[in-house]
């Protein structure tokens, strides 16, 4: 196994670098945009999941055809494990998310007035079993929408809005208890820049990752399955029904 890489292993690691920086840019933002001038609504709660999932819908729109449009290192592991991904390129490409995620967090922490903390953290009455489990089964959504629209090529060019629906219902259900991470780097470059940990802070590294590999096993199983030919295929008939509709067919 050759460990060396190419000017195109580098050019989508820099793409991955950006998507990844303007993915956090933009759903910091406009989470914290909401959160700071609709207090005491419930726009918020319905809000945040948004800005997250479109930034993510757009910047895999924008950024797919030069790295794929990951931007996150759990996935990331998921696509290795699928070989999906070769091993120098996925490591290249986590090192880029999680500096991506702390200069996009930076940046508009820099350029947006006020103090956008949008550390993911549990909240006050949700247990760090909870928390863990949470952002394991929202995140295996999340990388089977990437396995089974991006990969295996089901979504087409409606891939990226399929991937960050599942980014935003699973918001939808995690967020009020772990902030719905569900992701490695949306969760290191906010806490740097806010320093802002919280509780259990590891469940936020090791849920994603988690949930990432269980999705692999999902894709592993409907892969060796045969998925393909389940739909429409119908109960497959007894030999001698198979035989008896053939001796119809020639002698109608």
């Amino acid at each position: 196994m050759s460990l060396s890489f190419s000017k195109h292993d580098i050019t989508a690691t820099i793409g991955e670098f950006i998507g990844t920086g303007y993915f956090l840019f933009m759903g910091v933002g406009g989470a914290v945009n909401f959160i700071n001038h609709a207090v005491g609504s419930p726009l918020p709660g319905l809000a945040i999941p948004f800005c997250f999932g479109f930034s993510l819908f757009v910047n895999v729109f924008i950024w797919a055809p030069v790295s794929g449009g990951v931007f996150n290192p759990s996935i990331t592991i998921a696509l290795m494990v699928t070989k999906n991904l070769p091993l120098i390129r996925g490591v290249m490409y986590i090192v880029a998310q999680l500096l991506g995620a702390l200069v996009g967090s930076w940046l508009i922490d820099l350029v947006q007035p006020g103090a956008p903390n949008a550390a993911t953290t549990l909240g006050d009455d949700t247990s760090i079993a909870q928390g863990l489990f949470l952002e394991m089964f929202t995140t295996s959504v999340l990388t089977m929408a990437v396995l089974m629209l991006a990969v295996e090529k089901h979504g087409q060019f409606m891939a990226p809005f399929g991937i960050g629906m599942a980014l935003f219902v699973s918001a939808l259900c995690a967020g009020p208890y772990t902030g719905a991470s569900l992701n490695p780097a949306r969760t290191f470059g906010p806490a740097i820049v806010a320093n802002d940990y919280g509780r259990a802070h590891w469940i936020y590294y090791i849920g994603p990752t988690l949930g990432s590999l269980l999705a692999a096993a999902y894709w592993y199983l409907l892969k060796f399955l045969q998925y393909e030919k389940a739909v429409g295929s119908g109960p497959e008939k007894p030999e001698s029904d198979r035989n008896s509709d053939k001796h119809d067919l020639e002698n109608p």
